[in-house]
């Protein structure tokens, strides 16, 4: 028997749930590790570095309207905190 449209959308929201808590998690760990590494001499940044950085910026951006989407396709509205 093939799952129910209500399962498959919950199984989605199950998954999308536990990558968003998993990221949120090494996001932190990342920020920490970074955080940690400025206040000490910080080793020399090469450029490629910075263009990977700015890379990162721009898909977390997008990232973070996706999450928007989903809100607002689930009727909880768009809102995410922006700090």
């Amino acid at each position: 028997m093939d799952p129910l449209p209500s399962e498959i959308v919950q199984a989605a929201i199950d998954t999308l749930l536990a990558v968003v808590a998993k990221s949120a998690d090494d996001l932190k760990a990342f920020h920490d590790a970074v955080a940690r590494a400025r206040i000490a001499a910080p080793p020399p940044f090469p450029r490629a570095t910075v263009v990977t950085a700015e890379r990162i910026i721009d898909d977390l951006k997008r990232v973070e309207q996706d999450l928007r989407e989903v809100l607002v396709a689930l009727g909880i509205g768009g809102t995410l905190s922006s700090e």
